[in-house]
């Protein structure tokens, strides 16, 4: 009986489905390989692209027309997100090349930090060995155990700053680099910036003028209105446009909203309108446009506060320390650098944090002079909402030399921006100057109003 099974089976055709499922699992086998090896290109193709993306949008963010604006930007690119690829066994994704573009479609390679409008981040090439390359090639006959994948991103810039008067002054550093407002070593230096005596001609060092504002008026009440606003309108670009005339009336009454002087039609002085006295080097000479950043700050004490001494926080103080000291108002310093607010925790660096008694602003002592910021600086209006910032404006730094600044114009501003602190009122013309100490360089990560929208184009 069992001869008979055996015999019938190795005759019986129905052993062909046997065939059958030797192919099919063969199929089976590739197909799973061929699976297994795709997943492996798709997730380091996309280990790649988010490493390129961040390098990109990282490095764009950099391109602020400043100098060294290139040099930051392939900095950050390169060392963002120094991600490694499961895929490869750990190794890193270095990048290949960053490279700046002046424009898209066709591309145009970039010339100097402010044409460098576009950054693209191109990652090293990576391969990817086939898992089953043996039991795919048995299968499919074909000979090939790597592919290649490569990944690259391109992200721009738009550079505006918001909440910035119609104001411009030409850069000291044009004639002597170490004068460059920009730098940490200037802060709480003086500026007495004046007018050029030739709209026609190009302008120098320590002049100022105005700009049209950001929709392109240029009327003398629209300049005035923006100068003494409290929250000026709009944003400004990396190019901005110069207006005519000097319109010094309504310069004097539009910074001077900030003192409460009486005859102003503006409203809405700081907390603290006390004028504060000018650097030595500026007093003893009265053509010179940059102090040293020295002033006596122990007789302004001794005088606004009634014979009491200078507090020893104070020691070296820059003005605008001092005004914030008299507001009551927690800040940290390192010489004349300051930050403000408060961001708390433990100070960096060599800052440390320093907290007034409580508010001490100078008070006159005759009632004739209370309303004159030379002896008294609590204001009798109404505070503007923006508080002990009232006295700090933004004010745009033009390469006036080199790109010929004079009359009606659109310029570059390379980005340099700086925070002045207004010490005391415009006084009335010929004298019209406007005095202000450098507070800090803006730049898009010190400063809430210094935008980078950046966004990938690729």
């Amino acid at each position: 009986m069992l001869s008979r099974f055996f015999s019938k089976f190795w005759k019986s055709t129905e052993g062909s489905v046997l065939a059958y499922t030797a192919m099919f699992g063969a199929i089976a086998i590739g197909g799973g390989a061929l699976a297994v090896d795709i997943g492996q290109i798709i997730l380091l193709k996309s280990e790649m692209q988010h490493r390129a993306d961040a390098g990109a949008l990282a490095g764009a963010r950099q391109l602020d027309g400043r100098d060294g604006a290139q040099a930051r930007a392939l900095a950050v690119a390169t060392n963002a997100m120094l991600d490694r690829s499961g895929v490869t066994g750990g190794s890193a994704l270095p990048v290949y090349s960053v490279d700046f573009l002046s424009e898209l479609n066709p591309d145009v390679a970039a010339t100097d930090d402010i044409d460098a409008k576009f950054l693209r981040v191109t990652l090293n090439t990576q391969q990817v060995n086939f898992l089953l390359a043996p039991v795919l090639g048995a299968f499919t006959g074909t000979t090939q155990d790597s592919t290649l994948v490569d990944a690259f991103a391109t992200a721009g810039s738009n550079i505006r700053i918001c909440e910035a008067p119609p104001l411009m002054i030409c850069d000291f550093g044009e004639t002597n680099a170490s004068d460059a407002l920009a730098l940490p070593a200037n802060y709480g230096r003086q500026v007495r910036l004046k007018e050029p005596n030739n709209s026609s001609s190009s302008w120098a060092p320590g002049n100022f003028g105005l700009l049209a504002l950001p929709d392109g008026s240029v009327g003398a009440n629209d300049i005035e209105e923006q100068l003494a606003a409290v929250d000026p309108l709009e944003c400004y670009d990396v190019d901005v446009e110069t207006a005519t005339g000097s319109k010094t009336q309504k310069v004097k009454d539009g910074i001077n909203s900030r003192f409460d002087m009486p005859g102003n039609p503006w409203p809405y002085p700081a907390p603290n309108v006390i004028a504060y006295p000018r650097d030595d080097d500026l007093i003893a000479d009265p053509d010179a446009k940059l102090g040293s950043g020295v002033w006596d700050i122990d007789t302004y004490w001794n005088d606004k506060h009634l014979g009491a001494a200078t507090p020893g926080d104070l020691t070296d103080a820059s003005r605008y320390q001092t005004y914030l000291y008299e507001q009551g108002a927690v800040y940290l310093k390192d010489g004349k650098k300051t930050l403000y607010p408060d961001p708390g925790g433990t100070p960096p660096g060599s800052y440390v944090r320093v907290t007034p008694p409580g508010v001490d602003i100078p008070v006159a002592v005759d009632p004739l002079n209370e309303d004159d910021p030379n002896f008294d600086g609590v204001p009798s209006e109404t505070i503007a909402s923006n508080g002990d910032q009232r006295r700090v404006m933004k004010i745009a730094q033009l390469q006036c030399i080199a790109d010929n600044v004079h009359g009606h114009g659109s310029y570059p501003t390379h980005g340099n921006f700086i925070e002045v602190f207004v010490t005391e009122p415009v006084s009335d013309p010929p004298e019209a100057a406007i005095y202000g100490e450098v507070i800090r360089a803006l730049t898009v990560t010190n400063s809430l109003e210094y935008y980078a929208n950046v966004g990938l184009l690729e």
